[in-house]
C-alpha cells in the first residue's frame, strides 16, 4: 500500500510550484534549498512520479504535478485552517503578530506611536513586513495587512480607517531654479520623478503619463520614500500623499488634492483570529492610531501664494 504523503513534504512542493525554483521555495519557506530538494525527491519517491522538469529556466511542473495540484492546496487549507482556529482562541496578548504595509506607511505613520503599544503590551512581538508585494492572509504570510485596495476574499475581514489623498509637489529650490509649473501645458520645460518596474502600473504613474506629457524624466523609482527623497532634494515634480507636505516644509504642493488618485486605507485581518487576544490588540492600535490621521492623511497641506508656487503664472502677464 502506497504510504500517504506528510503535509511537510506537500508543503515543501507547493512552494516550488509557487515560486519556480529551490531558492525561491527556501525563501519562502525560511530553509535552505538543500532541504527543498531532500523533501521534494521524498515526496516523488513516495508517488512514484516526477512532479517537474528541471530546466534552465526553472522548474516546470510536469502533468502529474499539475493533477495534484488543487488537492495539496485543499490540504494546505485545511492545515492552515486547523492553525488559525487553534490560535485564534488565544486569550493571552502575548507573542508575535506580523503586520504587512509598504515602508512608508510603516515608517511615517506606525512606527512614530509604537513605544506607546510596547508599554502597554510588551510581550507583544511586533514583525513588521514592508514592501509592496501583497502578503496572503489565508496562507498565514501575515496576520494583519495594510492595504490600500479592499480585499475580495470572504474569509477576510477589512476596516476601513482613513483615506490617503495625493498631491503634485515640488521642493521650494526646483521651483525657483526651474520656475513657474503649468500642468496645462504638459510640464513642458520642467522634470518628472517617475515609477520604475511595477510601479509603472500605478494610477499616479499612469496621471503623470497624463498631465506631464511633455516633462523630461530625471529618475525612475519603486518606492514613495525614494519618490519623496527625490523630490527633497530638488529632482522634479512628482505625486505624494498629501501628508508629506505637513511633514516636510521644503515641498510645495501644486494644486490641492486629486480626487481621482484618493486611496482607501484598509486594515485587514483573517476571520479566524477575531478572538486572538493579542491580533486583536494589534488590529486595535492601528485602527486608533490611523484614525487619528486621518485629517491630515486627508487633506492637503496649505498652498503658498500664487506668485511663489509659481502655477499657472504666464510670462509677462500683470
Amino acid at each position: 500500500m502506497q504510504a500517504m504523503p506528510q503535509w511537510s513534504d506537500l508543503q515543501h512542493f507547493l512552494a516550488v510550484a509557487r515560486g519556480g525554483n529551490l531558492s525561491a521555495a527556501a525563501r519562502q519557506l525560511k530553509v535552505d534549498q538543500t532541504t527543498v530538494g531532500r523533501r521534494l525527491a521524498v515526496l516523488e519517491r513516495e508517488l512514484g512520479a516526477r512532479l517537474f522538469d528541471r530546466t534552465p529556466s526553472g522548474f516546470r511542473p510536469t502533468a502529474v504535478a499539475l493533477r495534484i495540484l488543487p488537492a495539496a492546496e485543499a490540504v494546505e487549507a485545511e492545515a492552515l485552517r486547523v492553525e488559525r482556529l487553534a490560535s485564534g482562541e488565544d486569550l493571552r496578548p502575548s507573542g508575535p503578530v506580523t503586520v504587512t504595509a509598504t515602508d512608508s506607511f510603516l515608517v511615517h505613520n506606525v512606527m512614530p506611536w509604537l513605544s506607546g503599544f510596547r508599554e502597554r503590551h510588551p510581550e507583544i512581538e511586533l514583525h513588521l513586513l514592508s514592501g509592496y508585494e501583497t502578503l496572503s492572509l489565508v496562507r498565514r504570510e501575515a496576520d494583519v495587512a495594510i492595504r490600500l485596495v479592499r480585499p475580495q476574499e470572504p474569509s477576510l475581514r477589512a476596516r476601513k480607517v482613513a483615506a490617503i489623498s495625493i498631491v503634485p509637489f515640488a521642493s521650494k529650490a526646483y521651483l525657483a531654479r526651474r520656475g513657474p509649473v503649468r500642468f496645462d501645458a504638459g510640464l513642458e520645460g520642467h522634470a518628472v520623478v517617475g515609477y520604475a518596474h511595477d510601479s509603472r502600473r500605478w494610477p499616479e504613474s499612469k496621471w503623470l503619463d497624463v498631465h506631464a506629457a511633455r516633462a523630461t524624466v530625471a529618475v525612475r523609482l519603486t518606492s514613495i520614500l525614494g519618490l519623496l527623497q527625490a523630490a527633497r532634494e530638488g529632482l522634479g515634480v512628482t505625486l505624494l500623499p498629501a501628508f508629506f507636505g505637513h511633514l516636510h516644509p521644503e515641498l510645495v504642493p501644486l494644486r490641492g488634492v486629486l480626487p481621482e488618485l484618493e486611496r482607501t486605507v484598509w486594515l485587514v485581518f483573517h476571520e479566524d483570529l477575531a478572538n486572538n487576544a493579542r491580533v486583536r490588540a494589534v488590529v486595535d492600535f492601528l485602527a486608533d492610531t490611523i484614525g487619528a490621521q486621518a485629517e491630515s492623511l486627508s487633506k492637503a497641506p496649505t498652498r503658498p501664494p500664487r506668485a511663489a508656487r509659481g502655477i499657472g503664472k504666464r510670462r509677462g502677464n500683470r
